[in-house]
C-alpha cells in the first residue's frame, strides 16, 4: 500500500503486475479446484494463515494507457491537484491474504470498522444490516460518508434498504488495483463522498490463464478462496473474466473463552441477565428463584425470596455469520479504427449467511390459571406473577439465513475528437436483491394462550418442565422475513480535453452530466405461518447532476524558476438535484507546489454532501410505540411514554466542509525513499439521526434542547395529530406525559482533524534481494461530536465505539530468486472505556502477520506460500462491556477480530 499523489500514467500492463523489486506479484496461490479436493489437498501440508496486509512498498498496477481517469479528478490522465491517493496495487492484493475485498480494504489504517459491519452491527447504520454485509468508513466518520465505486461509475447498493455497496461483490482476482482518496470529493462524484472515494478498478489488461486457491484454518474457524481469471488480448481489443468462491465458517462464541457475560474474573462486572433456566418467580417486586430441577404445581416451600438466578443467555450466539460468496467481474474494449472504443465492465455477486443467535429469553406473565402455576408457600396465591425464562432448553436455537445478489452492467463508447478532445458517454444498470428470514421464532399471541391454559396437555411449564414437542410446535410458528430490492440506472456524458497552452503547459478542462435513477422496493412479513401479514414499501429517487473541472498550470518546466519548480490549480464543482430531497452545489479546489523537483507541498479545500437515504426519508414503518423509558428528574425511575415512527419529508443532505493540507517527499539523495503527510479536517453538519429505540435519551434532554425529539406532557392536539397521521388504533398511556420523536431528523455535528502519514523505502542488491519497507498510519488530533445544533460539541476522540487516536500498519517486504517473504505489524492504541464506571483505560492491541512463498519456473509460474495472520494468537485487549448480539461482552468487535491465529496454505498458477 502506497499514498501515492503522482498516480498518472504510472506503471505499466497489470499483466506482469510491476517490476522485477515487485516481489509481491506471485502471491496467494490458489486453483479452480472444489473445496473438496482443496482441503484434501492441504491437510497434509504445514498450514499458514492469511498474511492480512498489503504491501506498503508496492507500486500500484495500472492499464498501460496514459490517458486513464485517476480516482479524485476527472481530467485525463492526471492525479487529482492537493489530495494524496492510497494506492493498493495488484501485488498488495495478492499478499493480503484477503478472502474478500472488504477484508482487504480494511487492512488501510484510515478505514474503521464502525457501523455495517458482518462483525458488528451496534454503531450508526448497523441496524439495518439484516443480511450481515460490509461496507467502507472512512475515518470512522460515518458508515454513509463513503462513496464506493466501481472503475469509476456507481454501483447498486446492496442491504434490504439499498443504503451501502458492498466492496467484496468484485472478486479480488479481479481488481488490478484499488484507489482512496481520503479527502472531500462531492464536488467531484457527489452523493456520499464526504470522507472520501474508494474506487475498486478492474484488470483490463491482464492477457493468459492464473488460477488461484486458498485454504486457511483457526481454532473452530476455516476460511477458504478459489478463482480464476483469464483474459485476451488482440489488435484492437482486449477482453477478461473473472470468477471467485470466497467462503468463511460462523464463529461461535462458546468457542471464544474472552466472550461472557460474568466479566469478574477480569475485573469486569457481572452482565449476566436474570431471564434464565431456571427461572426466577416476581411477585409486587420480590424475587424467588427457582431451584434447579423445578417445582411442582402448588404452594411450594422451595420457592425462597432471594437474589434472582443469573445466566449467560448470549454465550451461544455466533460472533461472525457463516458466509459463502460466488462472485464475477469482466471488462471489454473493442477499437473501430482509431477514433472510436466501445468499452464495458459488469459483475455479478451472490453472498448467502447463517447466523445463530443468543438462547430466547423473556419477563413473561403467567396467570394462576395455568395448569403448573406455582408461588411461593409464604404468600398468599397470587392472580398472576412474572416469570424471567430462558427458553434454552425448550426451543431449538433460533437463527436467521438469507442471501444477497447483486449485478451491473455498463456498456459505453469512447471518440476521439480533433485537438485532442474526447467524448465520452456511458449506460449502466445494475440490481441487487437482499433476503433475511428467521428461522424458530415463538408468536407472542400464542405463547401467551399457552401460559394461560389450564390444560397440562396445551399449557406451557416455565417452573421446570418439561414441555412437549407438541406445546413448542404450537408456540413456534412465528414469520418473519425481510425482502429487499434496488435497481440502479446511471447514465454519463462527458467531454473533456486541452483549452488553451499557457507558459506552464495546457489547461485541460473536462465538463459533464449524470443522471441516476434508484428504485426500492421493501417488503416486510410477519405473523404467523398461518397468517403472514405484509408490508410494502416502494419509492424511487431521480437525480441530475452537472459537473465541471479545470487544471491549471500555472508553473511548469517551460516557466519554472528558483522556488517554483511546478505549480498547479485545479477547480471542479458541481449541481445536484434531486427529485426527494432538493438541490445541492459543491465546490472544491486544489494546489500542488513544488519548491524543488522531489518535494511537492498540497492544499485542498471542498465541500460534499450526503443524500439521506430512501428508508431515512420514508421510514420502515408510520405507527406510534409505547415504550418505557428511564427518567433521570425522578431518580432514574420508568416513565413510560410514547415515540413517533414513519417518513420524514423534511430531511435535507447532509453536508461537510474539508481541508487537507500536506506534501509528498521524494529524496534524490536517498534514491526509493518516500515520505508522504497529510493534515485533514471534517466539518460534519446537518446529520441524520433518529432516536425511536433509545430508551435512555432523556439522559440526553438537555443537549436536545431547542428540538422537538423530546416533549414532556404534550398537548392533547399534538397527540391527536400523531393519532390521525399513523392510523395508530392500539392503547396509549393516559395521560401522555412524554412524547419523542423517533424519525429521522437533520441534527447533529461531528468534526475530525488529524495526519494521516506514509513512508516507504526500497532497496537492494544482487547478493541481498530486494527489500521493501513499509509504514501507514492515522492520527487523530481531534474528534468531536454534537447531538444536535444546540448542544455542545463533545470530546469522543479515542473513546469506545469512536476514532482511535492512532492505528498504523508497518511491512517487511523481500524477495531474492524464487523466494519471496512479508512481515507485517499492526497497532491499535489504547483508548477509554466510558460506558464502565469508572471509566475503564483498554489496553493497545499489536499483532502480527507473516508469509513466505517459492515460486517454481518462470514461464509459467506456479507459488507456493504459507501465511498467518495473527501470528502471535493475541486474545482481544479485555473491554468492560455487556455482551450483546453485535458482539461485546469482553471485547471490542468494532476494533479487533475474535478470529484469533489463522494459519493458511495458497497456490497459485499462471499459464
Amino acid at each position: 500500500m502506497r499514498l501515492d499523489a503522482d498516480a498518472a500514467g504510472r506503471g505499466k500492463a497489470d499483466q506482469n503486475n510491476g517490476t522485477g523489486r515487485d516481489m509481491n506479484q506471485h502471491k496467494n496461490g490458489k486453483s479452480l479446484f472444489s473445496r473438496t479436493l482443496m482441503k484434501a489437498a492441504a491437510a497434509g501440508a504445514v498450514l499458514a494463515g492469511a498474511a492480512s496486509g498489503v504491501a506498503a512498498a508496492q507500486a500500484p498496477a495500472t492499464d498501460a494507457s496514459s490517458d486513464i481517469v485517476v480516482t479524485g479528478s476527472r481530467v485525463r490522465g492526471v492525479a487529482p491537484v492537493g489530495s494524496a491517493i492510497v494506492s493498493i496495487s495488484r501485488g498488495d492484493v495478492e499478499s493480503s491474504g484477503a478472502v474478500t475485498t472488504t477484508q482487504l480494504i480494511q487492512q488501510v489504517p484510515q478505514v474503521f470498522n464502525l457501523g455495517i459491519s458482518e462483525s458488528s452491527r451496534g454503531q450508526s447504520g448497523g441496524s439495518n444490516n439484516i443480511t450481515y454485509g460490509t461496507t467502507v468508513n472512512l475515518r470512522g466518520i460515518g458508515p454513509f460518508t463513503t462513496l464506493v465505486l466501481v472503475d469509476g461509475h456507481r454501483a447498486v447498493p446492496q442491504g434490504t434498504t439499498g443504503f451501502a455497496v458492498d466492496p467484496s461483490i468484485i472478486p479480488t482476482l479481479a481488481l488490478s488495483r484499488v484507489e482512496i482518496v481520503a479527502d472531500g470529493s462531492s464536488a467531484i462524484y457527489g452523493s456520499d463522498a464526504i470522507a472520501g472515494v474508494v474506487n475498486l478498478i478492474l484488470r483490463r489488461d491482464f492477457e493468459g490463464i492464473q488460477a488461484t486457491s486458498r485454504f486457511a484454518v483457526g481454532k473452530d474457524y476455516d476460511e477458504s478462496q478459489l478463482g480464476v481469471i483469464v483474459g485476451k488480448k488482440w489488435d484492437s481489443g482486449r477482453f477478461t473474466l473473472a470468477v471467485e468462491n470466497g467462503y468463511h465458517s460462523a464463529l461461535n462464541g462458546i468457542n471464544r473463552d474472552f466472550f461472557r457475560g460474568d466479566l469478574r474474573a477480569k475485573g469486569g462486572g457481572d452482565f449476566r441477565v436474570t431471564n434464565c433456566a431456571p427461572g426466577t418467580i416476581t411477585v409486587s417486586g420480590v424475587t424467588y428463584p427457582i431451584p434447579v430441577g423445578g417445582v411442582g404445581a402448588g404452594a411450594s416451600s422451595a420457592l425462597v425470596a432471594a437474589a434472582a438466578n443469573r445466566c449467560d443467555n448470549l454465550q451461544i450466539a455466533d460472533l461472525i455469520p457463516l458466509q459463502d460468496r460466488n462472485s464475477l467481474a469482466t471488462t471489454f474494449e473493442q477499437n473501430f479504427g482509431d477514433r472510436l472504443q466501445i468499452f464495458g465492465d459488469g459483475f455479478a455477486s451472490k453472498r448467502t449467511f447463517k447466523i445463530y443467535n443468543g438462547a430466547a429469553n423473556s419477563s413473561i406473565t403467567v396467570p394462576s390459571t395455568n395448569a403448573f402455576f406455582a408461588w411461593p408457600s409464604a404468600i398468599a396465591k397470587p392472580a398472576s406473577e412474572t416469570v424471567g425464562y430462558s427458553f434454552i432448553n425448550d426451543y431449538p436455537q433460533g437463527y436467521s439465513d438469507g442471501f444477497s445478489k447483486a449485478f451491473e452492467l455498463t456498456l459505453g463508447a469512447r471518440y476521439k475528437l480533433p485537438a485532442n478532445w474526447n467524448f465520452e458517454t456511458s449506460y449502466t444498470a445494475g440490481r441487487n436483491d437482499d433476503r433475511s428470514v428467521s428461522h424458530n421464532v415463538a408468536n407472542a399471541a400464542a405463547l401467551n394462550a399457552a401460559l394461560a391454559s389450564a390444560n397440562p396437555a396445551t399449557a406451557f411449564n416455565p417452573f421446570g418442565g418439561p414441555n412437549s414437542a407438541s406445546v413448542i410446535n404450537n408456540i413456534l410458528i412465528g414469520y418473519s422475513k425481510a425482502n429487499g430490492r434496488t435497481t440502479l440506472k446511471f447514465y454519463e456524458a462527458k467531454l473533456d480535453g486541452p483549452l488553451f497552452a499557457l507558459p506552464g503547459g495546457e489547461v485541460k478542462g473536462v465538463v459533464g452530466y449524470e443522471g441516476q435513477d434508484f428504485h426500492v422496493v421493501q417488503v416486510n412479513y410477519a405473523g404467523t405461518v398461518f397468517a403472514v401479514t405484509s408490508t410494502i414499501s416502494n419509492r424511487t429517487r431521480k437525480v441530475d447532476s452537472y459537473y465541471g473541472e479545470l487544471l491549471i498550470p500555472i508553473v511548469g518546466e517551460g516557466n519554472a524558476v528558483p522556488g517554483i519548480h511546478s505549480l498547479n490549480l485545479d477547480v471542479a464543482g458541481r449541481y445536484d438535484e434531486y427529485s426527494d430531497v432538493g438541490i445541492t452545489r459543491n465546490p472544491k479546489i486544489g494546489l500542488d507546489w513544488s519548491p524543488v523537483e522531489d518535494l511537492k507541498l498540497r492544499a485542498s479545500y471542498g465541500t460534499s454532501f450526503r443524500a439521506p437515504t430512501i428508508s431515512q426519508i420514508y421510514g420502515n414503518t408510520n405507527s406510534l410505540f409505547v415504550q418505557n423509558y428511564s427518567d433521570p428528574t425522578i431518580g432514574g425511575a420508568i416513565r413510560q411514554g410514547v415515540a413517533r415512527s414513519g417518513a420524514n419529508l423534511t430531511l435535507s443532505p447532509e453536508t461537510a466542509k474539508s481541508w487537507s493540507y500536506g506534501f509528498d517527499l521524494t529524496p534524490k539523495v536517498l534514491p526509493g525513499a518516500k515520505l508522504s503527510v497529510t493534515y485533514f479536517k471534517v466539518d460534519y453538519e446537518n446529520q441524520v439521526v433518529a432516536y425511536l429505540s433509545d430508551l435512555a435519551i432523556l439522559s440526553k434532554e438537555a443537549q436536545l434542547a431547542g428540538t422537538n425529539i423530546i416533549v414532556r406532557n404534550p398537548s392533547a392536539a399534538l397527540i391527536a395529530q400523531q393519532l390521525a397521521e399513523t392510523g395508530f388504533t392500539g392503547v396509549l398511556p393516559s395521560p401522555v406525559t412524554l412524547f419523542v420523536e423517533g424519525r429521522n431528523s437533520n441534527l447533529a455535528k461531528t468534526i475530525a482533524e488529524g495526519v494521516d502519514f506514509q513512508a516507504s523505502y526500497r532497496f537492494g542488491t544482487e547478493s541481498m534481494g530486494d527489500f521493501n519497507l513499509g509504514l501507514n498510519g492515522t492520527y487523530f488530533t481531534n474528534y468531536k461530536t454534537a447531538i444536535s445544533v444546540s448542544a455542545p460539541l463533545l470530546d469522543q476522540l479515542n473513546t469506545i465505539f469512536n476514532p482511535l487516536k492512532f492505528k498504523t500498519r508497518g511491512s517487511v517486504s523481500w524477495n531474492k530468486g524464487p523466494a519471496l517473504a512479508n512481515l507485517f505489524v499492526n497497532y491499535l492504541n489504547g483508548y477509554d472505556n466510558i460506558t464502565a464506571t469508572p471509566v475503564q483505560k483498554v489496553a493497545s492491541y499489536t499483532t502480527v502477520d507473516a508469509r513466505v512463498g517459492w515460486q517454481f519456473g518462470e514461464t509459467h509460474p506456479f507459488t507456493v506460500a504459507l501465511d498467518v495472520r495473527n501470528l502471535f494468537d493475541e486474545d482481544p485487549p479485555f473491554v468492560n462491556i455487556a455482551q450483546s448480539s453485535n458482539g461485546g461482552g469482553g471485547f471490542d468487535p468494532t476494533l479487533t477480530n475474535p478470529v484469533g491465529r489463522l494459519i493458511g496454505i495458497s497456490l497459485d498458477a499462471k499459464f
